[in-house]
């Protein structure tokens, strides 16, 4: 799969690693970045079961993925790390089931409020219930899967909080110290914020088909370089799943995106689009 992509990065120099959003779990990037249709997913199979209760293998995939979420413009993961990551999301998915069986068994519920809050919260940050009901439709899930992912989710924390956070009460003097005593671990390398509006096409697409790829990243660069929101851009011409947040692609540390991106994003101005890239 080729990609026509343009670029539009920020800094961000960190002193802590920023928290991942936890209000619910994310529908899951419905397809790679360069993919302009949805996945073919090979059938849910059982990959490990916790007390007698089995854990398929969409949801191992699922949270891998969430993992190296902006892989898209990473180098290639190699097969040891991948392994590495599903052996830690595994373990993830594990302890997550046991805190749910634990809360089922304590009566942890989570009202049909906090279900509701959170949905609503979720469907903000696609930029609308309908873009959002959209993206679970590239996912393959459905309402009824995501309000009880999100029950789920929040039993889970609750147990969490219960009978961890309840438990564990750091004062402030000791967070200080903490923190003066170690400075070099919570000290991140610059990174950038990238954004980026990517026109996907297969390679044995016709020249008519390429011709109107690169003619539709050209429309996009022209219609930035005219004052265009990058956001509305992405929301118009992309084919990535991140065109309804704007082209986000998150943070990166500078070296860790592929040769061509790498080159783009060292020498383009902060808050400037690129120009249309094809890799």
């Amino acid at each position: 799969m080729k990609i026509l992509s343009l670029l539009l990065a920020s800094l961000a120099v960190c002193l802590a690693a920023s928290a991942a959003e936890q209000a619910v779990p994310p529908p899951g990037r419905a397809m790679p970045s360069h993919a302009v249709a949805g996945p073919v997913r090979p059938p849910a199979h059982e990959v490990v079961r916790v007390n007698g209760v089995p854990l398929m293998s969409g949801r191992l995939d699922a949270a891998v993925n969430s993992l190296i979420p902006a892989e898209s413009f990473h180098r290639n993961v190699s097969a040891e790390k991948m392994e590495t990551l599903r052996q830690r999301a595994l373990q993830t998915l594990v302890d997550d089931e046991l805190k749910y069986q634990d809360g089922v068994r304590r009566m942890v519920k989570a009202s049909g409020a906090e279900v509701e809050t959170a949905l609503a919260q979720a469907a903000k940050r696609y930029g609308g219930r309908r873009t959002f009901e959209d993206a679970l439709g590239q996912a393959g899930a459905s309402m009824a899967d995501t309000r009880r992912e999100i029950r789920r989710t929040i039993t889970i924390k609750k147990v969490s909080d219960r009978t961890v956070g309840t438990r564990c009460e750091v004062s402030r003097d000791e967070a200080a110290r903490f923190f003066r005593a170690n400075p070099d671990r919570f000290v991140e390398p610059e990174q950038l914020h990238i954004y980026a509006i990517t026109v996907g096409v297969d390679p044995s697409s016709t020249a008519q088909q390429w011709s109107d790829a690169r003619s539709r990243a050209a429309t996009a660069r022209a219609e930035l370089g005219a004052g265009a929101s990058f956001e509305d851009m992405a929301l118009k011409y992309s084919t990535d799943p991140s065109r309804t947040t704007g082209g986000d692609m998150g943070l990166v540390h500078r070296g860790s995106l592929s040769d061509t991106f790498e080159q783009v994003a060292r020498d383009l101005p902060l808050g400037r689009p690129s120009d249309v890239i094809e890799t």
